[in-house]
């Protein structure tokens, strides 16, 4: 019950969505080259600016080659068009009026290293925004052909095989079919570098203790980009300090299995080529001071220490209290690999999260080298629940404003 407080008390204290009040109306033009869009099912979801669902979603149907329906006010609207199987997206930003034009096709091809198509792949066609249109399967020759599509846009093959990702950008107005090829991956992990386009890339979540043991529990995540030309698969160590105990690890927002080494928390991972992985590590500390050294050039570092006053937290030069709504320090430039960040958080809890530590209880869970957590009532310990940065950064990327992606609306199932 206190893991369960704990996480509920984190993410009281971050973004959260408003709730609507008015309603709009939405409507679009839908264009099909050569034929109609009558009848198509229309979905529009009221969003956020991070594109989190702001308010109910309403349904309608194109009548001829138009749409209106009403919905809750919203910052911005997601419109989906369900046509022929596929279903395309449209992301409304200062309007309330969606136009797309369906009258190209994307054509792919995939093949092995040596140039042989590989048939009876599961190929997912993604659209620019990162929604998935539509998936198919290649044919004898390894061709997949999807139409219509917006002939305006640039989608992407995506496919995995073996367990591999694979990636291949293909224009819907090209003239001929894109060639997605499958080469070995990689497991040289030194492709792999911490993302310079993903601000901030290297976050550190303090969460505050709720037991009388007074040690806080943080969250480590890192976005790495596969800089191979093939697809990277092996294995990542996240360092962390020696005396610290982990309990959970995460792979690209999903719970993953860990183990704890001498340096620190090893994950399994796959990367697609010039393709990005996030991977994180929750675990206890054993005082209020952390320090860690990142194995990896860090372009910038992020430390959210939320229950915390940051300004009275004693923290290494490199570091620096950060402009921001939230609680936070930010490394002071980029920093290297082998260069330490440190804190000491002794009495720099804020008052309001002082007041709503829980009593009783002990420290978090020690996890076993298999990823097992052992010798810890889980509801006496001051950790939450595995694995809690997915949702705890997702908020916290909304408040800072700093970069952080928010989680995609979640459709609605097709009736």
């Amino acid at each position: 019950m206190k893991r369960l407080l704990a996480l509920l008390v984190v993410l009281s204290c971050l973004a959260t969505v408003p709730t609507a009040t008015a309603a709009t109306s939405v409507s679009g033009t839908v264009t099909v080259e050569n034929g109609t869009a009558d009848g198509a099912r229309v979905t529009v979801v009221p969003v956020t600016q991070t594109l989190q669902r702001a308010g109910e979603s309403a349904q309608t149907r194109v009548e001829g080659s138009t749409f209106s329906v009403s919905v809750p006010d919203a910052p911005r609207y997601a419109v989906r068009v369900r046509y022929e199987g596929a279903t395309h997206y449209e992301v409304l930003r200062n309007t309330t009026h969606a136009e797309l034009t369906l009258g190209g096709a994307v054509e792919g091809r995939v093949v092995d290293e040596d140039g042989t198509p590989l048939s009876g792949v599961s190929v997912d066609v993604v659209d620019d925004r990162g929604f998935v249109v539509t998936t198919a399967e290649t044919d004898a020759d390894g061709r997949v052909a999807v139409a219509p599509v917006e002939s305006d846009e640039t989608y992407q093959l995506r496919a995995t095989v073996d367990g591999v990702p694979y990636r291949q950008s293909v224009t819907a107005a090209a003239d001929q079919p894109a060639t997605l090829t499958v080469r070995p991956p990689t497991t040289n992990a030194s492709a792999l570098r911490v993302a310079s386009d993903t601000r901030p890339a290297y976050v550190l979540q303090v969460v505050p203790p709720k037991n009388e043991s007074g040690v806080p529990s943080v969250i480590q995540t890192i976005t790495l980009r596969n800089t191979a030309d093939r697809p990277f698969s092996g294995s990542v160590t996240l360092p962390i300090p020696s005396s610290a105990s982990p309990y959970a690890g995460m792979v690209d927002n999903r719970e993953a299995e860990y183990r704890t080494t001498d340096a620190g928390v090893r994950l399994n991972v796959t990367a697609p080529a010039n393709g990005t992985v996030r991977v994180g590590t929750a675990y206890d500390l054993s005082g209020s001071a952390l320090t860690t050294t990142p194995r990896r050039d860090v372009p910038s570092l992020t430390v959210v220490v939320q229950g915390y006053d940051p300004s009275a937290v004693e923290h290494s030069a490199n570091l620096r209290v950060g402009d921001a709504p939230v609680a936070l320090l930010v490394s002071d430039g980029p920093v290297a690999a082998g260069e330490s960040i440190s804190l000491d958080l002794s009495g720099a809890r804020s008052e309001g999260s002082q007041a709503a530590a829980s009593d009783g209880g002990s420290a978090g869970a020690a996890a076993g080298t298999d990823g097992s957590t052992t010798g810890t009532d889980p509801a006496k310990s001051n950790t939450v629940p595995p694995f809690p940065g997915v949702a705890i950064l997702g908020a916290v990327g909304g408040m800072v404003a700093i970069g952080l992606a928010g989680y995609r609306f979640a459709p609605d199932d097709e009736s």
